[in-house]
């Protein structure tokens, strides 16, 4: 029974086809605008309270999950995009202009999808929130009509040179580096005749380098760093890690100490050029940029001490145009293992799910911290990298070529795929930074690619392989060595060929799906990986150390019964003759990395969902759509 007042008229209005459409479809608007005001206030409570992260990953995350004017996120609306619904064609191919009995409930239909992807995508925000990135206009509404919302936030000098110091890793900090520590160095203000460069004098070369131009060739400087460890015969020094385009340097340099607490400096003459190379390897002329490690040692006035900062000069009395921060941090603990990884360089390959794998697969196996440097990579790596940044699982290094090499990154991308001797020379920077930062906060350290794991045979984690590694090495030579490297075998990609995916492990974790290996190891000593003690080194090459502190480099080849370097490739290296007949038709299944499935499944989706690579796990649906959808029944 119809009402007779006015309310009547509304049900009948309400009633009729058309208008019930836009009628239903006003209370979807409603609902939506009632349920965003009720999922605002959880954001604002969630962001205030304690959460799944801490105050450090969530401003990671503001500038990688931005939200859209639409309240998605940025990378759910990347990777769950939808078209709006179109209105149906007649059989003639223009637009009908008459009724379509099935038009409503079609139109219906895409909005109550719309509207509930929306919903959803909201209320996923309130586990995961990703609060504004402004840091001084957080309010929603304007307290003075007239007044833009705009950053007025104001930087010092020395909030400045310390925000760059986090990536500039050789700039000395404020207020030393300004010259206006109290009892430290200063501009003029000194009896000796070296003047101390503050910031104002440096001269930097592609961001990351400070510069010495010499008689004899440019010498770009990347990290100095002090050396104390016993083994090492000259005593507390200095290393400092550069490119210079010059083979066998004659130049004659030294080092301007300087010291926190000190006005002047005191002078050591560089007592080597050391070459992280072999001639016999190729680019050995001059003009072209070659990787050395310089060393001074500190005075014996100065033993005990810790320096701050060094200049290096052609004479002792020049004025230095560079000034490095002596990087040094001695634990009174080390803990186990640090992995480096070189300059990646994936501008447009987009290998961020491999690469959440092979984290994941790392931190189960041992490795406390993972040191990346970054030249250039798919926004969705970057995405990858900043997460785990805020977890404190890896550090992320920028980094650039020195000289006169190309940095723009498509040009720079180029240049290091055609020049691979120019690109192994370089490589070698950021091995030996990351040896050098290290040098005293873990027991081993480990060169890796990210298509590479060393995977134990026996036991489940790196600290067990090791100490039965150290045993058996122990046994032909009771003491340690500089190196213990591992058999390198292939998991090539079309290995896979013929052979269906496995059950209960997801398609796009590569690892885990491709277990068949070549039969073949490679040649003892060819292509092989190391676990590296930095109480022995000096420095170190891709696969090797190529010097060692007290004498020649002692690496102890690890039984392939112990562990292996799986190596997961389209194809052989390319110097490696007979592939496909020694390795690629030659294969066998090996499921050794099966152990740590279930572990390595439930942490990487874990992130793959947080980061939205993957869907969330199915959600309770929302309440409005359910009551509407009922309607309609």
């Amino acid at each position: 029974m119809v009402p007779s007042n006015g309310s009547g008229r509304f049900w009948r209005l309400s009633g009729r086809p058309y208008r019930r459409t836009l009628f239903i479809l006003l209370c979807f608007c409603v609902a939506y605008t009632l349920f965003h005001f009720v999922a605002k206030e959880s954001l604002a409570d969630v962001s205030t309270s304690s959460s799944l992260f801490d105050d450090e990953l969530l401003l990671q995350f503001r500038s990688i999950n931005r939200l859209t004017p639409t309240g998605i996120p940025q990378s759910h609306q990347f990777l769950s995009s939808s078209s709006p619904p179109s209105r149906p064609l007649s059989p003639g191919g223009t637009s009908s202009s008459s009724p379509n009995p099935n038009y409503s409930e079609n139109l219906i239909t895409s909005s109550l999808n719309s509207i509930n992807n929306v919903l959803n995508n909201l209320a996923s925000l309130t586990l995961a929130p990703f609060p504004s990135t402004s840091t001084t206009t957080t309010q929603s509404s304007w307290s003075d009509p007239e007044e833009p919302l705009v950053d007025k936030e104001t930087k010092t000098i020395e909030d400045m040179i310390l925000d760059a110091a986090r990536t500039i890793r050789n700039i000395p900090l404020p207020p030393y580096i300004l010259a206006k520590s109290k009892d430290g160095p200063k501009y003029f203000r000194n009896s000796s005749c070296a003047r101390f460069p503050s910031v104002y004098e440096l001269e930097f070369s592609n961001t990351f380098w400070q510069t010495l131009k010499t008689s004899n060739g440019t010498l770009h400087m990347y990290g100095a760093y002090f050396d104390i460890r016993e083994r090492n015969r000259m005593g507390p020094s200095l290393r400092i890690l550069g490119m210079m385009d010059r083979i066998e340097p004659n130049v004659s340099s030294w080092c301007q100490i300087w010291f926190e607490q000190e006005k002047e400096p005191v002078f050591s003459k560089v007592f080597e050029y050391k070459y992280i190379w072999f001639s016999k390897w190729g680019n050995y002329k001059q003009g072209v940029f070659q990787p050395y490690l310089l060393g001074c040692q500190l005075p014996k006035s100065h033993h005990g001490k810790i320096p701050t900062s060094v200049s290096v000069v052609e004479k002792p009395c020049h004025h230095a145009n560079n000034n490095m921060r002596i990087l040094f941090d001695k634990p009174k603990v080390k803990e186990g293992f640090a992995v480096c990884v070189k300059g990646l360089d994936f501008l447009h390959e987009d290998l961020s799910v491999r690469l959440v794998e092979w984290i994941e697969l790392l931190g189960i196996l041992g490795a406390n911290k993972i040191f990346f440097y970054e030249l250039a990579v798919h926004p969705n790596i970057t995405k990858v990298l900043r997460y785990y940044q805020g977890t404190g699982q890896i550090d992320v290094t920028p980094l650039t070529l020195p000289g006169g090499q190309p940095n723009d990154p498509r040009i720079r991308h180029v240049y290091l795929g055609k020049k691979v001797n120019h690109k192994r020379q370089n490589e070698v920077i950021p091995y030996n930074d990351c040896l050098y930062r290290n040098l005293y906060q873990y027991q081993y350290i480990a060169l890796l690619d990210i298509d590479e794991v060393i995977m134990p045979m026996k036991g489940t984690n790196w600290k067990d392989l090791m100490m039965e590694v150290d045993k058996k090495a122990r046994l032909s030579k009771n003491d340690s060595r500089a190196s213990y490297n591992f058999r390198n075998i292939y998991f090539m990609d079309d290995m896979m060929h013929g052979h269906t995916w496995w059950p209960g492990i997801p398609k796009y974790f590569h690892m885990l799906q491709h277990v068949y290996r070549s039969r073949n190891y490679t040649k003892p000593g060819q292509y092989v990986k190391c676990f590296h003690n930095p109480d022995r080194v000096i420095t170190l090459h891709n696969h090797f150390p190529l010097a060692c502190l007290n004498g020649s480099c002692t690496s102890f080849p690890v039984g392939t019964e112990y562990a292996q370097l799986q190596h997961y490739r389209a194809d052989c290296v390319r110097a490696l003759k007979n592939c496909d007949q020694e390795y690629r038709q030659n294969s066998l299944k090996d499921t050794t990395i099966w152990k740590y499935k279930d572990e390595l499944i439930e942490k990487a989706n874990k992130v793959l969902r947080l980061l939205g690579f993957i869907p969330s796990s199915p959600s309770t649906t929302n309440p409005f759509t359910v009551s509407i959808e009922k309607s309609l029944r």
